[in-house]
């Protein structure tokens, strides 16, 4: 079944926006199955002093992730988009009740479901 006459395909500015993302978590993906231990010793990190299976553990989520936002955008595929905001705003919750350093990390979850919502907004109603 397509979803093309249904206007749940993603257009330029969402599908730029989620391959940016996607990208990023790669990125941090890769950094933290290669180097965990650089990862588990950085000051201030909100991982310092995590064991480093664990770090790798976090790093093949985003790895996973990151593979399937990048799929979705290749793909154009808007409900995978649209999923990612609940999930990024109760990571962010999750995330910011834990306190301390992870605090940043939740005002980031929080900014990329803000940008990911925004940028669903514009490619329907512009």
């Amino acid at each position: 079944m397509s979803f093309t006459n249904l206007g749940l395909r993603m257009g330029g500015v969402s599908s730029a926006v989620f391959a940016a993302q996607g990208v990023f978590l790669l990125g941090n993906a890769f950094y933290s199955i290669l180097y965990p231990s650089s990862v588990a010793n950085f000051k201030g990190s909100s991982l310092e002093g995590t064991p480093k299976g664990a770090v790798q553990c976090i790093g093949l989520t985003s790895l996973a992730l990151g593979t399937y936002y990048l799929i979705s955008t290749y793909q154009r595929d808007t409900a995978i988009m649209v999923s990612s905001v609940p999930s990024r705003l109760v990571a962010a919750w999750v995330m910011y009740r834990n306190g301390g350093n992870w605090t940043r990390v939740a005002a980031f979850e929080t900014s990329m479901a803000i940008a990911a919502s925004a940028a669903l907004i514009w490619d329907r109603y512009m």
